[in-house]
């Protein structure tokens, strides 16, 4: 019997007999069935594309050491979850770009990319994320497509330049507060100098919450519209906005 599956059972049974058969096997379920971003391979099947996995920020090839400790364990954000938050961010696709800080190998790029959005911006530092995620913009050819405009920049989200346009901003909990706080500066100073609509839509784990609102709370140009909390707690949602 494998290790893990071992473990999991010995879980399983210490659980019933600590709080119950009902109470354990309630924990049981949610243990062997909880929802793994990692091993879910649906999208990439569907769509010929590589934007699956785990990637720990050692792996990823990126030589700044602090920005190396700043990043946060690669996942896939779910494809679903992306679309729920396009559907109801509440904008006019057609006038706005979608950048995507902390990219990854760009499933959210390739899922925006079924919407008119004016352009579509991939941000990352990792090379070999980059060059992941640029093969799946090529080999992401559905017919729902409607936004041809889609790059991705290899570079340190500090020193991105922010398109013109109206900007919904999307990260996944990519880096530590502290990096956040140094791109919404830079942010702020875009829109300082070219006034327009500024989104921004952060997917992020409860625990993380607080440290992510406490960020924001330095910046009042950009005021929290919404906060959407999942069951788990694990694909919650803050909306900012100018």
């Amino acid at each position: 019997m494998p290790a893990d599956l071992l473990t999991q059972l010995k879980r399983i049974e210490f659980s019933i007999a600590s709080t119950g058969l009902y109470r354990g096997l309630a924990d049981a379920a949610t243990l062997l069935f909880a929802y793994r971003p990692d091993r879910d391979s649906s999208f990439d099947r569907k769509f010929g594309t590589d934007t699956g996995g785990a990637m720990e920020p050692a792996t990823l090839g990126i030589a700044d050491d602090a920005r190396r400790e700043q990043a946060i364990l690669y996942l896939p954000s779910p494809a679903r979850v992306t679309r729920w938050m396009l559907d109801h961010v509440g904008i006019d696709h057609r006038t706005f770009s979608l950048v995507d800080l902390g990219c990854g190998k760009g499933r959210v790029l390739l899922v925006a990319s079924d919407y008119p959005f004016e352009r579509i911006v991939g941000v990352e530092i990792s090379p070999a994320l980059c060059e992941v995620a640029r093969a799946n913009v090529v080999r992401y050819q559905p017919r729902s497509r409607r936004c041809r405009a889609v790059d991705v920049q290899n570079v340190d989200a500090t020193a991105f330049e922010f398109p013109p346009t109206d900007l919904l901003l999307h990260l996944y909990h990519p880096f530590d507060p502290s990096l956040t706080s140094e791109v919404l500066s830079r942010l702020e100073q875009s829109v300082q100098a070219r006034p327009r609509k500024v989104v921004v839509a952060y997917l992020l784990y409860t625990s993380a919450v607080e440290a992510v609102e406490a960020v924001f709370a330095r910046f009042p140009w950009l005021t929290r519209r919404r906060y959407e909390q999942s069951v788990l707690g694990h694909y919650n949602w803050l909306f900012y906005g100018n």
